[in-house]
């Protein structure tokens, strides 16, 4: 990085930093949120909680610093626009001096029919200033000189021509701005970063940093490091780790070694004999090291054509095309300069001109290409012209993420260029020039790449899309742009049960702050029906389920070309998917997590489906870790949230309320829970809690509890010297560390902290406080709750004895285990139920179950959590989070970012031109994008197993259909015999058995003349759903004696 950049980004930092070094500790940060009450930093991190997941805290700070110019308002500088100013940028100006043209509806979403003829950036600006109040917006229509340049940290130039490139990038060069040059030509674009000559990337991935404990470290020549119980490291070659908590080789602690990797679960650090021999225990952690990346300029990287190691591609089997790519982009940037537009589409004559400006370019380069491909760079220049969302929104997506990392050091840049075309997308055979001709519409730019025959099947095409989260924003506003509902014909249906949020804000563009609690899919359909008003779209607010389908029936389903996922779950997703087999529709699927995102295009007796590869299970920490052993600090806040918040705020309350309103609730209890049972009901109907005072002594005593007295009793049973039994190693080594007792002290802000929480909720539980909200004399308030709690004297602590800790990770309760009910249990049940008063006694009273919601800070649940977590891993020595982490470690917070988003959509949409061209499958692509590194990886889709049914292949997509009406179990079974010699041995329609071969006679003669629907009924006590015409069998049987997998059957009513 030049000296002029190194200033800014110390400027970035200085600015990102104020309100970092403000609260330089977690307790302090803390005391502040609950104590204070800093209501607009919270709203922020309300807001921006899910980008701070995706990038952290710091990269957004030194992005809310940064001052963006954009040169070119078409679709691609919208896109960057649009992700930039939603991430928070500090300010972003936007210059285009064009006037809108009708191919620039096809993209430019934030333009209408009636702007044709105006400036293209000030027809836009009312709609870009909505979409973040807190960024600076400009639009600039003087002169690009150096005075104007030199404000900007960041510069991206997306439609200029070659005079203004050669310009604004030797400046940007030379005085340490950093640069980006990119453009879209129909299904061909490019992207060019210059971030200087000594860039500092200060984290590579983005990941967090690896840790795991040590098992053994050896003492030779190669210092080999085992890790314990043979977990995985997952570190590379070159890494950097720094050890600590290492006894016997102490020399090593505090210490940075590079690593060699052996295997997965062992690494090396070098020459370990001139340390003491290693004895026990040790923890290794991760240290990410600064790397340097130096960037050419512009002028000198166009001198000659990128190599590999310069040119970032997403689909690999283009690698010989990376010449060609590059002649033809500086072909096309000079063809423009000269006739001021781009080449007619389909025009042979405007693209022999461009092969000549692309052969003028090779005879300029240092080093000339061998054999220019005159045929490809032709095919790029015939379609040019084009201009479509899907494109701009997967460029706009990746420029977006670049200008994160120019702005932060964080992630991997762009190293230099990266190259892309979707050819696979367009007709094949190319159309000629009178099949793309233009008529002054607003999909111009797209008939320019798939001619009025393609456009007629977009417009009348009937998709279905479930959700209208940020990848259903996204998604709806590029279908907007391609017309897609737009025909006579043409129906988009939208479904999404939620309302919108604040968090929802910086990357679902569609909603503003305006529409937070209104339902997403109705002001979904409402914003893209003003970006075209010619779409038609019905909005739903019902969710796709079993439980739904006499909504989501049979013609529902079956008119539709085809389904859209842009779910945030896998259940929802499979449902869909099995409702896709079923109906034989195509399926487009995507998901993002943080800068990653994956594409997968689903075509029926084409492709395997989404669950023919199913998810990994989600990871769950053993229970005796998070009881008795953590050593994270997740471990710790999944203590916090479910043991102790649900279970005495959530769990408890609702076993109240139940026993007040079901009949027989004890006597229906299982005898294990008997007791636990009682004794909640009689802390909050006998002896619990009458005053707010009450409150504040009950959670000083679940303090206690907690924080002191079980860690008491955990540390009479296992003492600092105990030894496992049956191998004599010491009890507390490798991960299980000893935790200390807390001891209350009402000044320290963290205890106070837990006990404020505690006690408001506990109130609001039990109905002494009738909002679980924060007061307006809420200051008053925690100076009253620190006067009382400090007055509070627990009883000092008795150890107890027969209280079973688990030690082991992997144990389980066996199911035949017995259940152990003790006389004294009798007793206390007894007891207890002398005291309760009866449900008829309660009346109407009940109590208030708390329902977690953690992005509203004005109520209690992520402060309570956040000092139970830190306390409890301060004192297992653990290090402690601040409270935005520990909001989205507890809340289950998905880092999301609006770049992937962006970019995942588009190519989605470049897939949905093939599904309407139904393409061959080697021309499909599923595809793996993480902007972070950055990596593109595509493939063709997976051909589905195939199996065999009476000597025919059969796949997922096959079933058997019988169409002979509501027939009877008789006809059904003789059916299948005729048809397929096939004997059934069970038939079952879902979880209910209508027939088995060996049924008892009697029970198999009476149901034979029954209709199948009538029996399915009977079976259930259900009436089938209304609208339901089929019902889907699940048979198993034999043919000539021998068993077979029979396919699906469906009966049709």
């Amino acid at each position: 990085m030049s000296h002029e950049a190194n200033r800014k980004r110390k400027e970035a930092d200085n600015h990102a930093s104020f309100e970092r070094n403000s609260v330089p500790r977690t307790e302090t940060m803390a005391t502040t949120n609950i104590l204070a009450g800093d209501a607009k930093k919270q709203q922020e991190e309300n807001e921006y909680s899910r980008l701070i997941a995706a990038i952290g805290a710091n990269t957004l700070k030194r992005l809310q610093a940064t001052k963006i110019l954009i040169l070119g308002l078409r679709g691609v500088g919208l896109e960057v626009a649009k992700n930039v100013m939603l991430m928070g940028a500090r300010s972003v100006t936007i210059c285009d001096k064009g006037t809108v043209e009708w191919a620039d509806l096809a993209s430019q979403f934030y333009l209408s029919e009636a702007d044709v003829g105006k400036n293209r950036a000030d027809a836009s600006k009312v709609k870009l200033a909505e979409l973040n109040p807190r960024v600076d917006f400009h639009i600039h229509h003087g002169h690009i000189d150096d005075h104007f340049l030199k404000q900007f940290t960041t510069v991206v130039c997306t439609d200029s021509g070659s005079k203004e490139l050669d310009f604004v990038s030797k400046f940007c060069h030379d005085n340490g701005i950093y640069f980006i040059s990119a453009n879209v030509y129909g299904m061909f674009g490019y992207i060019f970063s210059d971030f200087g000559k000594d860039f500092e990337v200060s984290d590579k991935t983005g990941e967090p940093e690896k840790r795991g404990f040590v098992e053994m470290v050896s003492h030779d020549e190669k210092g080999l490091v085992s890790c314990l119980e043979g977990k995985r490291h997952d570190l590379e070659d070159g890494d950097t780790v720094v050890f600590s908590e290492v006894k016997g080789m102490s020399e090593i602690n505090g210490k940075e070694f590079k690593v060699t990797t052996k295997d997965g679960t062992s690494f090396y650090i070098g020459n370990t004999t001139g340390f003491s021999a290693y004895t026990e225990g040790g923890v290794w952690q991760e240290l990410k090291k600064p790397v340097k990346m130096s960037f050419a300029s512009w002028g000198e990287s166009t001198q000659q054509a990128p190599g590999f190691d310069k040119a970032l591609l997403a689909d690999y089997s283009k690698l010989e095309k990376i010449e060609s790519y590059f002649l033809a982009l500086r072909a096309l940037q000079l063809y423009r300069d000269q006739h001021q537009r781009l080449p007619h589409p389909g025009n042979q004559k405007d693209a022999d001109e461009v092969f000549a400006f692309a052969q003028k370019v090779n005879e300029g380069l240092k080093q000339k290409v061998e054999k220019p491909d005159e045929k490809f760079i032709h095919r790029i220049a015939r379609q040019a012209a084009g201009n479509i969302s899907p494109m701009a929104a997967f460029f706009g997506g990746i420029i977006a993420q670049e200008v994160i990392k120019a702005s932060s050091g964080r992630f991997t840049p762009l190293n230099q260029w990266f190259l892309f075309d979707s050819f696979e997308s367009l007709p094949d055979p190319e159309l000629p020039e009178e099949k793309v001709k233009l008529h002054g519409t607003r999909y111009d730019g797209q008939i320019a790449l798939i001619g009025h025959d393609l456009q007629q099947k977009i417009l009348n095409a009937k998709y279905f899309l479930v959700g209208a989260g940020a990848i259903g924003c996204e998604m709806l506003k590029n279908w907007a742009m391609m017309g897609v509902g737009a025909g006579p014909e043409g129906l988009v249906t939208v479904t999404d049960m939620d309302a919108i949020e604040v968090s929802n804000l910086n990357r679902q563009f569609l909603y503003r702050e305006w529409d937070v609690k209104h339902m997403k899919s109705e002001v979904a359909a409402k914003a893209v029906s003003k970006m075209n008003p010619h779409m038609h779209i019905k909005a739903l607010t019902i969710k796709v389920a079993p439980d739904t389908e006499e909504v989501y029936n049979d013609a529902f389903w079956m008119p539709l070309t085809g389904v859209c996922n842009a779910l945030d779950n896998v259940p929802a997703r499979l449902y869909v998917d099995q409702r896709c087999i079923f109906f034989r529709k195509s399926l487009l699927e995507s998901g993002t997590l943080g800068p990653k995102g994956n594409t997968q295009v689903i075509v029926p007796f084409m492709t395997e489906s989404y669950g023919s590869t199913p998810d990994p299970p989600e990871k769950n920490a053993p229970v005796c870790l998070v009881h008795s052993f953590p050593h994270t600090i997740e471990h710790c806040l999944q203590w916090a949230r479910e043991i102790i918040f649900e279970g005495r705020f959530v769990a408890d309350a609702d076993i109240c309320n139940k026993y007040a309103t079901k009949p027989n609730y004890i006597e229906s209890l299982a005898p294990n829970l008997r007791r636990s049972t009682l004794e909640t009901l009689r802390d909050n109907f006998v002896t619990g809690p009458k005053t707010f005072d009450e409150c504040i002594a009950w959670a000083r005593n679940l303090f206690e509890l907690h924080l002191s007295s079980n860690i008491r009793q955990l540390l009479h049973q296992f003492p600092a010297d105990f030894k496992d039994a049956k191998t004599g190693a010491p009890f507390w080594s490798g991960a299980k560390r000893p935790p200390t007792p807390i001891v209350f002290d009402a000044a320290n802000p963290s205890h106070l902290g837990f006990i404020v929480a505690a006690s408001f909720m506990r109130a609001f539980n039990l109905g002494i406080l009738d909002s679980e909200l924060k007061p307006a004399d809420f200051d008053a308030k925690v100076a009253h709750v620190q006067k009382v709690v400090a007055a509070i004297k627990v009883p000092e602590w008795q150890p107890k004895g027969n209280v079973k800790i688990e030690t082991d990770e992997k144990a389980e309760k066996k199911p035949d285990e017995p259940v152990v009910v003790t006389d004294e249990d009798e007793e206390v049940c007894n007891a207890i139920l002398k005291q309760l008063p009866t449900p008829a006694q309660l009346g109407a009273r009940r109590l208030n179950v708390i329902d977690f919601e953690k992005d509203d800070d004005r109520n209690f649940h992520i402060d309570f959590i956040h000092y139970a977590a830190n306390l409890r891993a301060d004192q297992y020595k653990i290090k402690t989070v601040e409270r935005l982490q520990s909001k989205l470690i507890a809340g289950k917070i998905i880092p999301a970012i609006v770049t992937t988003t962006a970019s995942v959509t588009g190519l989605v949409c470049l897939e949905f031109y093939k599904l309407l061209q139904e393409k061959k499958l080697e021309q499909y692509r599923n595809t793996f994008i993480n902007l972070a590194l950055p990596v593109f990886q595509q493939s063709e889709p997976v051909a589905p197993k195939k199996g065999k049914f009476v000597g025919k292949e059969v796949t997922l997509w096959d079933r058997i259909d019988i169409k002979l009406g509501d027939i009877t179990l008789a006809q059904c079974l003789d059916h299948l015999k005729k048809t397929y010699n096939l004997e059934v041995d069970v038939l079952g329609v879902g979880s209910s058995f209508v027939y088995s071969s060996w049924m008892p006679p009697a029970k198999k003669k009476e149901r034979m003349d029954k209709k199948v629907s009538e029996l399915v009924i009977e079976i259930t006590k259900t009436p089938l759903k209304n609208g339901v015409r089929h019902l889907n069998l699940e048979v198993t049987g034999t043919i000539e004696d021998a068993d077979v997998e029979v396919p699906p059957i469906t009966l049709w009513l």
